[in-house]
């Protein structure tokens, strides 16, 4: 044994010292002989250059659907579709699932039919069971996707049902109906029999019923050849974003303030009042199976202006606004933007900011490439003079080019926006402006001071808002279209529950909206109490981390200050806040020292705390 630029003979003494000590702790002969020798080891069959990634792949049956059947049994469609049986003890639990989106998830919904029937047109019947795996249930599991689906079809108008949810023994997290349907039937209790009732409850309570699994098997979806598309492609995902959210417990990205932990159930099915007895119901009340989400276009299709109201008041302040900052012509920033300077024939840029408080995955979720949420700007003179405006046409035309539009925009192969919903034809994503959870994003907007301003027309006053509808214009005139061919005339006149007329305009829900003044006079003509100047600024900073590279200096300014605000007067978490968003910047920027230097001035106010740990590296 040879050490690189060693003695060979003192090599060889510390060999024999190295031997002998071996020998000094190696066990007798005969405890060897008494003890159980070690099993055989068998070569490995395979080496690590031998594991490939895998992509999930569909069981044939029900392909490019994952959804399965256990023991490759048969259900009914027909029995998926009873809903009479089940309220007949749970009238509340189906009243309220009657004003769901998911009662007319399948061909009764006008916005699902014209995408579905035109996939099935332009592709195949075989490959819509990728859309049938979560929204026509019924019509899987009779092998009903491969033939025309006819108006007059009851399965084509049920919905994902009762029984389709409490019918699933199993989940996968992939996506794409990853689930598994138990056939066994749900045995109906005998009244005052209690055994008949705990058989009832064990098999309609089946594991995953409880769990965001049951949720993700059908809210996560991805592309790929067997959907018709050139390749693989991520689509709706509202599971990933929860995951790594401070909502599923994820606190590595930031410091943030306290947030409560809750699953899909936490906001999509809260306790509601039972006021017809349902026999599920705990001290008068029900896990709410309306399904509340951002679907106000069928619940005005309906005219069902209470799952309307309720819809929007989940909407209303999950998303807050602020104009946070002002930058004049010569670069200087008001920070906040309250009484910036104005200039007459100057130009002024106004930063708004745009922060998910209380939305658990992406803001707008579910189908980004079909949402339809911007942020509209106007700004006045004090006597009421429009000057500038960005947006304001947008809930009138759907395409105001001054709008910035919360969405995700998806080309196909010739490199134009696919704004239908056409799926089979998805090829690339452009661009996603959506928010992650308790993310942020800064948004400018400028405007000319106009040269002859008189100063009796200051303060300036800026308005902006947050809005949002369900669809694009694009998808409203595409399902408009439909529902007045005659097959669209056709699912309207079959049943009263289907008679969706989605032709009326769209309801707009303002989710936010914030003013502020500028220029002299501004003191005045504030109203109520204003944001904490920290918060507003941190926020602005928190926004700033996401643009490009050499714009990150720019979130600086407006941390700078807001960590100059709550060293007076802020608590211990709210400093920590601040100082691990500057860490932040200084990481991204490659300023390792800096970052380090960050973090450890932020420790002291949150011991431990995995964003810093996560900052180090």
């Amino acid at each position: 044994m040879m050490m690189a630029g060693g003695n060979s003979k003192k090599s060889i003494s510390m060999l024999a010292a190295m031997l002998a000590l071996a020998g000094a702790c190696a066990p007798s002969p005969r405890a060897t002989e008494q003890s159980n020798p070690p099993p055989a080891q068998n070569p490995p069959t395979s080496s690590p250059s031998d594991f490939t990634a895998a992509l999930p792949e569909a069981p044939p049956r029900f392909a490019p659907s994952h959804m399965q059947i256990e023991g490759g049994k048969a259900i009914l469609g027909s029995e998926l579709t009873d809903i009479d049986t089940c309220d007949n003890c749970h009238a509340d639990i189906a009243a309220q699932w009657r004003s769901s989106a998911h009662s007319i998830g399948s061909f009764n919904n006008p916005i699902y039919r014209f995408a579905v029937d035109r996939m099935r047109a332009d592709v195949s019947r075989e490959k819509s069971r990728f859309c049938g795996g979560c929204h026509d249930i019924a019509l899987m599991v009779d092998g009903a996707m491969d033939a025309a689906v006819e108006p007059t079809d009851k399965r084509a108008h049920a919905g994902i049902t009762c029984r389709a949810c409490h019918s699933i023994a199993h989940t996968r997290p992939d996506g794409n109906a990853s689930y598994t349907l138990t056939s066994e039937a749900i045995p109906v209790p005998v009244p005052g029999d209690k055994e008949s009732l705990a058989r009832h409850i064990e098999r309609s309570a089946l594991p995953p019923l409880r769990t965001a699994g049951l949720c993700v098997s059908c809210h996560r979806a991805f592309l790929d050849e067997t959907t018709g598309n050139a390749h693989h492609m991520t689509g709706q995902d509202d599971a990933t974003p929860f995951q790594r959210s401070v909502f599923a417990g994820s606190r590595i990205h930031r410091i943030d303030d306290p947030i409560a932990e809750q699953d899909c159930r936490g906001c999509h099915m809260p306790l509601e009042e039972a006021p017809l007895g349902d026999a599920a119901a705990t001290n008068g009340k029900v896990a709410s199976h309306r399904f509340l989400g951002a679907h106000t276009w069928l619940a005005a299709m309906r005219g069902d202006n209470e799952q309307l109201k309720r819809i929007e008041t989940m909407l209303r302040g999950s998303v807050s606004i602020d104009v946070a900052a002002a930058i004049c012509a010569d670069g200087s920033r008001a920070l906040p933007a309250d009484g910036a300077r104005v200039t007459p024939g100057e130009r002024l840029v106004l930063d708004v900011v745009l922060r998910s408080l209380r939305v658990g995955h992406r803001f707008p979720g579910g189908v980004m490439d079909a949402q339809d949420a911007w942020v509209e700007v106007t700004v006045h003179d004090a006597r009421g003079k429009l000057l500038a405006e960005a947006g304001r046409e947008h809930a009138k035309s759907g395409a105001d080019p001054s709008a910035h539009r919360l969405r995700a925009l998806v080309a196909g192969d010739d490199g134009m926006p696919l704004l239908e919903r056409q799926t089979h034809k998805f090829r690339a994503v452009v661009f996603n402006h959506t928010l992650a959870p308790r993310d942020a994003a800064v948004v400018e907007f400028a405007f000319d001071v106009p040269q002859a301003l008189a100063k009796e027309a200051l303060p300036l006053r800026v308005h902006a808002r947050l809005r949002h509808r369900t669809r694009n214009i694009d998808v409203w005139r595409a399902a408009c279209a439909d529902a007045e061919s005659p097959r669209g005339r056709a699912f309207r006149a079959f049943a009263a529950r289907s008679d969706l007329n989605p032709c009326a305009p769209q309801p707009v829900t303002d989710i936010a909206e914030a003013e502020v003044w500028l220029g002299e006079g501004w003191e005045a003509r504030q109203k109520g109490p204003a944001r904490p100047a920290w918060r507003r600024l941190y926020e602005h900073g928190l926004g700033l981390l996401g643009a490009l590279q050499e714009r990150l200096d720019e979130a600086r300014p407006s941390l700078y200050r807001a960590l100059e605000e709550v060293s007076a007067s802020g608590s211990a978490l709210e400093k920590a806040m601040v100082l691990a968003a500057l860490a932040d910047v200084s990481a991204r920027q490659g300023r390792v020292d800096e970052a380090l230097d960050w973090a450890a001035k932020a420790e002291p106010f949150a011991p431990g705390h995995p964003a810093l740990a996560h900052i180090r590296g």
